[in-house]
């Protein structure tokens, strides 16, 4: 039927005359050229004497096919490539001849001119003729090509038409996907059945209206009135376009991390609508079947699926209340709890173990226990996907299992394949809602294990086991397992011998079919293949296995990966090749820039731009990056501006722009440019601090307070910004802050190298926060303000606090103590003050040489007049006989130390004396 529907016949129409150019203008998209066909057929009663719903049935069934085989080719396997024995001949035919495309795309897809360089490849299948009414063909098909391991070729123009068809808002397929038509021949089919009185749309025009050929608006009903009551009549075809809509969202490709569920709104619609019909109709109502048992069965697989796409869309709760719902529905007991028992073959104590149990209701129970009898042989060829420790190392020290004290606890129910899939999908909420850490990974585990200990369907096991060496990846003892397991996983989509499909029993006999591993698919999320060929490069990758991880990333065409991993495996020669290859294929910018990281040659950059109309970005950023390296600033910030127009949330970019513009003195650009930072990444802490430096070369310290205080938020180990906020606490008269600060750069000096100049604190810096906290208690002590007192004396206490800090923690230096003496005084600490003084004494009196500095003769000239002053308020006849012989001492050195004229400080010491002696006369009269 589908020959005779979409194959060369009919070409009368015009059809198949299109270009490519035709699907990407709009004029006539395929997905138009489908519909219209399938109309025609179930609408025209005169070609056949079946019904409208028997026609609207085969589509269906077209439909369901056409995105199994895609889902086949893309997820599950195997693949339509032959792993040929060598004893066999090479194939003539391939099964996709003929049918991708069908024979009205051929003229879409001619093979493009390839340079010498050019990889072998497959192009596209030549199409069969159709078949006549007696069911024979005219002719044997041809083929022309030989087939590669990608079944087809992913740069030729009628793939390229294809993925622009699929393009959703402007998000573009990934390119390595296989016959993607598949895909494009299942939306068209099931969406026109599931919504038949719908329009026209296509999804790279945001659901824009189109135009028939006869001129009438798409607003109208293309189709009959009995084709829109046939396809009414299927209820089915909601559900399997929704599993479309959900396989075209998982194509597009969105970056990982960037991806906040905004992207594809038109697919998003498109998604909510068909499940809230499917809700409506398999949950809501259950009345698809007489049986009870098996509408609930249905009403809790769609709901899980429901629950899967909000999962998929990234959307918020990723599908949380759904799986609870398909939970009740199924009236599946999970209880999630703890038991002790051991994981290590030679551990004689038990610990506690999260611990999954689940029990279904006795019905289901009773159902489960006779299918597992009647599947015992089927179950050991899909229990063999599992790679065991002992398989990895003999030295293995895992158990398989966990193995619990309590022997109930190693007793596990017989759960039904829905069972299994919605405890997959609660493992899936557990890694949604929590941080990955080892925390997390223990809960997953649980439910992984839960799910491991059956072995009913192929794809579920395989969930469970791609799952569970994910958590292994991070764990030291099962990793080496954890690698194998996701290659074998990887390996057994294709039919071809591999490092774990060694033999062609283990590929033909021992491995699952199509329609086995397809059968329940929609209920779980297994990646694509080209999803699991990237994580396992990427692990390859951070194990140092970096040559084989460029294979693997050279498979799937992540050329920037590929040209990383051989130039950390030192193969620039071999990166530099494989780029040549495909820039003879096709100059794209990209490859341009490619090629230009790996010679350093900024010629290759600029072509890239030239390619690209000027707008490639990573090309300006290279570029930038150039001229930055050879200290051209201004070439490399017009760079880094011109990148930021076409790509401004880049914050590394605005850094860079932002350090350029500081080393230029251009304080308005480099204040911009840390502020895109800032906006970007909040937690970019240097940042901030670079907009504070900024604000306090301007002299704005009222600006540059809170950003140092969002720097230290990321960042407290950074005593420059400490340093920063320092001096900007006292421009504003932060004492307490200026004092916490101090503090912090005590704490840094004590903990770090002197090698990393970590500074000791400024003696002006600290008489300042003296100076400012001794004015706020004097101002204080005027206004009677009891809040400000209390505040002030607090603020002295702390000052007083960091004066020891310094003392005991830094080389001793005498302006500590003289700071220390004059708080201690305003204060009234009395005792406090002479020690202080005495302390700055002999600080000063143990520099080599004082006696000749008329620096320092005049601080201890001060010095002395102090301590006179504090024995005087004392009047004790022992304490001036004490300053007598202070005073005597410090005249006869610097008496000595003289060669010349006498220094007037001398004076100012007989004169202390003189008013010393008179004391001591009134003191014994």
């Amino acid at each position: 039927v589908a020959v005779k529907l979409f194959g060369t016949e009919g070409a009368e129409t015009g059809i198949i005359d299109h270009e490519v150019s035709l699907s990407l203008t709009g004029e006539e998209s395929m997905m138009e050229q489908i519909k219209t066909r399938v109309l025609d057929y179930c609408s025209n009663a005169s070609t056949t004497c079946k019904s409208a719903v028997t026609k609207c049935i085969e589509m269906e069934l077209l439909g369901i096919a056409s995105l199994n085989l895609f889902l086949q080719l893309n997820y599950t396997g195997p693949s339509m490539d032959r792993g040929m024995k060598p004893e066999e001949k090479e194939e003539t035919t391939h099964p996709l001849d003929g049918i991708n495309p069908h024979g009205m795309f051929q003229a879409m897809s001619k093979p493009e001119a390839r340079s010498e360089f050019s990889t072998v490849s497959v192009s596209v299948s030549s199409p069969l003729d159709p078949i006549s009414e007696d069911g024979n063909t005219t002719r044997q098909a041809k083929v022309h090509t030989i087939h590669s391991l990608k079944e087809t070729n992913t740069s030729d123009s009628f793939h390229n038409a294809v993925l622009s068809e699929l393009t959703v808002d402007g998000e573009w397929p990934y390119q390595v996907c296989i016959a993607p038509y598949f895909l494009l021949f299942a939306r068209s089919v099931l969406s026109l059945l599931a919504e038949p009185t719908r329009p026209f749309r296509l999804w790279t025009k945001n659901n824009e209206t189109i135009s028939l050929d006869d001129g009438s608006s798409a607003l109208t009903f293309p189709g009959s009135d009995e084709f829109a009551a046939a396809a009414n009549l299927l209820k089915g075809a909601t559900l399997w376009n929704s599993r479309a809509v959900v396989a075209h969202r998982r194509l597009i490709q969105t970056r990982r991390d960037d991806d906040d569920g905004e992207a594809c709104p038109t697919l998003w619609n498109e998604a909510d609508a068909m499940f809230s019909h499917c809700i409506s109709d398999f949950c809501e109502q259950q009345l698809t079947f007489d049986d009870e048992q098996r509408n609930t069965h249905l009403a809790a697989a769609v709901m899980l699926e429901w629950g899967l796409a909000q999962h998929h869309f990234r959307k918020a709760g990723r599908g949380k209340r759904s799986f609870d719902d398909a939970l009740g529905l199924s009236k599946l007991d999970v209880e999630v709890t703890g038991a002790e028992g051991v994981r290590t073959k030679y551990q004689k104590k038990a610990t506690a173990q999260y611990l999954v149990r689940a029990r279904p209701t006795e019905t289901a129970a009773a159902a489960e226990k006779e299918k597992a009898k009647q599947a015992e042989k089927q179950k050991s060829h899909i229990e063999s996907q599992m790679i065991k420790h002992d398989d990895v190392s003999d030295d293995a020290i895992l158990l398989e299992k966990i193995k619990f004290e309590e022997e109930g606890d190693n007793v596990h129910h017989t759960l039904s394949i829905l069972d299994q899939s919605i405890l997959l999908a609660l493992c899936l909420d557990v890694k949604n809602d929590n941080p990955m850490d080892g925390l997390t990974g223990e809960q997953m585990g649980a439910y992984l294990a839960r799910v491991l200990n059956q072995h009913d369907d192929w794809m579920v096991y395989a969930t469970g086991l791609l799952e569970r060496a994910w958590l292994e990846c991070e764990r030291v003892h099962g990793r080496e397992r954890a690698i194998l397991q996701i290659q074998a996983l990887a390996d057994q989509h294709s039919n071809r011998l591999t490092l774990t499909q060694s033999t062609f029993k283990s590929v033909e006999d021992d491995s699952a079919p199509a329609q086995e591993r397809l059968r329940h698919l929609h209920g779980i999320v297994y990646p694509p293949r080209w999803d699991m060929l990237r994580d396992l490069a990427e692990r390859y990758a951070k194990l140092g296995v970096v040559t084989s991880a460029a294979e693997l990333f050279e498979e799937i065409e992540l050329w920037d990966d590929v040209v990383e991993c051989y130039r950390i495996a030192g193969k620039e020669r071999k990166a530099e090749e494989i780029i040549r290859k495909r820039l003879a294929e096709k100059e794209t910018p990209r490859m341009y820039a490619a090629l230009g990281d790996i010679t350093k040659d900024p010629s290759y950059f600029e072509k890239s731009l030239e390619l690209s109309h000027g707008k490639y970005y990573d090309a300006h950023v290279a570029l930038g990056k150039y001229h930055f390296d050879k200290g051209d600033l201004r070439m490399a910030l017009k760079h880094y501006m011109n990148a930021l127009e076409t790509k401004p949330l880049m914050p590394t970019v605005w850094f860079r722009v932002g350090t350029i513009g500081m080393q230029l003195k251009e304080w308005d650009t480099a204040l911009r440019a840390f502020t895109e930072v800032v906006q970007q990444e909040p937690e970019e802490g240097d940042a901030w601090a670079n907009v504070a430096a900024i604000h306090m070369h301007r002299k704005n310290p009222l600006e540059a307070y809170p950003a140092l205080n969002e720097s230290l938020k990321q960042n407290r180990n950074n005593w420059r910004v400490w340093v920063s906020k320092l001096y900007t606490c006292i421009d504003l008269e932060k004492y307490d802050e200026a004092i916490q600060a101090c503090v912090e750069l005590i704490n840094l000096k004590a903990r770090r190298k002197d090698s990393e100049g970590v500074p000791l604190l400024e003696e002006r810096c600290i008489r300042a926060i003296a100076g400012g906290a001794l004015r706020n208690y004097d101002d204080a002590r005027t206004s009677k303000n009891e809040y400000a007192l209390d505040s002030s004396k607090r603020t002295l206490l702390r000052l007083r606090d960091l004066l020891d800090k310094i003392e005991s923690s830094t080389k001793t230096e005498a302006w500590i103590y003289e700071i220390s003496a004059h708080l201690n005084g305003e204060m009234g600490w009395k005792e406090d003050v002479f020690d202080d003084l005495m302390k700055e004494y002999r600080t000063l009196q143990s520099a080599p040489g004082w006696e000749t500095d008329p620096t320092k003769i005049f601080k201890i000239t001060s010095l002395i007049r102090d301590i006179f002053n504090w024995h005087r308020r004392n009047n004790t006849k022992e304490g001036f006989v004490k300053c007598k012989l202070l005073l005597n001492g410090v005249a006869k050195k610097i008496r000595s130390g003289c060669y010349g004229e006498l220094p007037k400080e001398l004076i100012e010491l007989d004169s202390i004396l003189l008013e010393l002696e008179k004391c001591m006369e009134k003191l014994t009269t």
